[in-house]
């Protein structure tokens, strides 16, 4: 008798801990980012403590960029694009990695955004790489990555798991999240979205987004004829024929006929860049 009342009650415990477990999910799809209704268990504020974590463990595994004038270009630029964003409200940090065989660049959650020297000398205007800083803002601002980690994780593991103390645990999962072919690779729809974003963070901070669209343009072209140096970028977004011909009507869409395009400027900053 005392058996079936511990099962009946451990049965209990069960349903009421999936009915909370739902419950938060619904919460927190009324409070995702722009995209509205994706399951989010986590808060604002453990975006940001995960981040920070993320983000110290991605520090020690990397060499950031020690030229001054570049990190401040990037940070200020960065910054200018939060200013017309949708979600203004969290602190954001731009960083430079410095990687001159790495295309690429990735946003953690909470606002942490990493740009690769590899990419900054395939550009040649600040329209091109604020068309890259609005794109990794727009999966902030919509809140990509909790969302893939709540998908991946769960409630049970995501805040025990990814919030815990042991930091050999953040190690693993940020080689795991955020390596080539990471678990962290954003969808289709995600990558779009933060391509929409991009190009309306863009146009409302002055520049052309047509240098977004010319960035696209040069990976096309550098992936016919080096393809290895952009393994880490592909294997984490959609083909860049697709983004091309997305962006393409995005900027239609938007009826801008000009904007600021920087090329000037951004030579004499991409002479410094080691």
């Amino acid at each position: 008798m005392e058996e079936a009342m511990i099962v009946k009650v451990r049965g209990i415990m069960s349903y009421i801990t999936l009915i909370v477990f739902l419950i938060l999910l619904i919460l927190s799809c009324a409070t995702t980012g722009v995209n509205k209704y994706q399951p989010n268990i986590f808060s604002t504020k453990q975006e940001l403590e995960l981040g920070a974590r993320f983000a110290k463990e991605i520090e020690v595994q990397s060499r950031l960029c020690a030229v001054q004038a570049v990190n401040r270009f990037i940070e200020e630029l960065g910054q200018r694009l939060v200013n017309v964003s949708d979600r203004p409200d969290i602190p954001y940090h731009f960083k430079i990695i410095d990687e001159p065989d790495q295309i690429n660049a990735f946003a953690l959650p909470g606002g942490y955004v990493y740009v690769y020297t590899g990419l900054l000398k395939q550009a040649d205007s600040e329209a091109e790489v604020a068309g890259v800083l609005a794109h990794e803002i727009g999966h902030v601002v919509a809140r990509h990555a909790t969302e893939r980690l709540t998908l991946l994780y769960g409630y049970r593991l995501g805040v025990s798991l990814l919030l815990g103390d042991d930091p050999s645990e953040i190690k693993k999962l940020v080689a795991n999240l955020f390596g080539t072919g990471g678990l962290l690779a954003y969808s289709r729809q995600n990558e779009y979205e933060a391509d929409k974003l991009g190009v309306k963070y863009v146009v409302r901070a002055g520049y052309d987004p047509k240098g977004m669209l010319q960035f696209f343009q040069k990976l096309k072209i550098l992936q016919q004829h080096e393809p290895s140096k952009l393994e880490q970028l592909l294997s984490t977004h959609p083909p860049i024929s697709e983004r091309i011909k997305r962006v393409k009507e995005l900027i239609q869409q938007s009826r801008t006929t000009n904007g600021k395009m920087g090329r000037v400027k951004y030579q004499m900053i991409k002479s410094l860049i080691p």
